[in-house]
């Protein structure tokens, strides 16, 4: 069976595995589509050693071949998730379920609930216990966009909002056009995305934004303040990953306001702390998501607040995996490529 890993900068490679079968407490899954994650070309682009657990995390499909586990039934349709907690790990024991180690180390591709590949294979063998129901009103291409909709939506759960409040997202990719419409579901009144590209930008309008924000040509603050008639923004998520906008969140915050950090950056940032203190700032972050968020996810899809897709720019087979990864890389109209190993 061949499988796509990135194996080094601007390189994805197929290579060879053994079809999976299932084992005690693992289920085979054919994979229906993977999409392909910020995470992923991230590592497509700086070259650094990539895990193959986490190369494709984001998919869908049906079980075929169940294991012995109790939960699932081939023909189950199934996308992706975390674990609950295993109720035994130090944190666990503390009290702090939310953040199970267990759980945590196989969403990053760690421990005995990792596999041995991702998913941009035709099927895979993985712990049953990180695999969902997917309701029947969700399509396959809804399923394989969910695995990022539930980190937006946790971040959002994360992230103090009051109904009615502004609400600034820096940098529409996927997880920003998914956080902007989570916030809204959550009470965003004044809704502002802060993104260079047009396309995105557009795509951010047609998806529910109130302000766009070319940070490029125009100061986001002062047409932020013009456009609420307020001095900083109630809530800020920073999903851009880079180092800057950081800071940056900080500055299109008000005083007291609240700044959540979603993007991960490839690299240091620097801060100016004394504006933090001065501001008040209250921070928060997140990286992930808990077990039962898929159903909020799922349940947001089903009554139309939360829309996937608009998202969906192309599909490929794994002949086009290595393609796929380079306009993403180099091609910002594109959101989310999904991937059809089966193609």
């Amino acid at each position: 069976m061949q499988v796509g890993l990135v194996t080094g900068r601007s390189r994805v490679d197929l290579q060879e595995f053994p079809d999976p079968v299932p084992e005690p407490g693992k289920a085979v899954v054919q994979i229906a589509y993977c999409g392909i994650c910020g995470t992923d070309v991230h590592a497509y682009q700086s070259g650094a050693p990539y895990n193959p657990a986490i190369c494709g995390h984001e998919w869908c499909g049906t079980v075929v071949a169940p294991g012995n586990s109790v939960d699932l039934r081939e023909g189950d349709r199934v996308a992706i998730g975390i674990a609950g907690a295993c109720g035994r790990c130090a944190t666990c024991r503390r009290g702090d379920p939310e953040h199970c180690e267990t759980a945590f180390a196989g969403l990053i591709g760690q421990g005995p609930l990792a596999a041995p590949h991702g998913g941009f294979a035709s099927s895979i063998a993985i712990d049953a216990a990180r695999l969902y129901r997917l309701h029947d009103a969700i399509d396959d291409v809804q399923g394989a966009l969910l695995e990022p909709a539930t980190i937006a939506l946790h971040a959002v759960r994360r992230t103090p909002i009051r109904l009615g409040d502004c609400v600034v997202v820096i940098g529409a990719g996927p997880i920003g056009l998914l956080l902007a419409q989570c916030a809204r579901a959550a009470g965003a009144g004044a809704l502002v995305v802060v993104e260079p590209q047009p396309g995105r930008r557009e795509l951010a309008g047609r998806l529910g934004a109130d302000l766009l924000v070319n940070p490029s040509d125009e100061e986001a603050g002062e047409r932020i303040a013009a456009f609420t008639g307020r001095v900083g923004a109630d809530v800020v998520f920073e999903c851009a990953g880079i180092p800057a906008t950081i800071d940056t969140a900080v500055t299109l915050s008000r005083r007291g306001g609240a700044v959540s950090l979603v993007g991960v950056p490839t690299a240091p940032a620097s801060i100016d702390a004394a504006t933090w203190l001065v501001k008040e700032i209250r921070l928060t972050s997140s990286l992930g998501y808990l077990r039962e968020e898929f159903d909020l996810t799922q349940a947001l899809v089903q009554d139309q607040r939360l829309n996937l897709a608009p998202l969906h720019s192309a599909t490929v087979g794994l002949a086009g995996l290595a393609g796929a990864f380079e306009s993403l890389a180099s091609t910002p109209e594109d959101i989310k490529i999904l991937v059809d190993p089966n193609a």
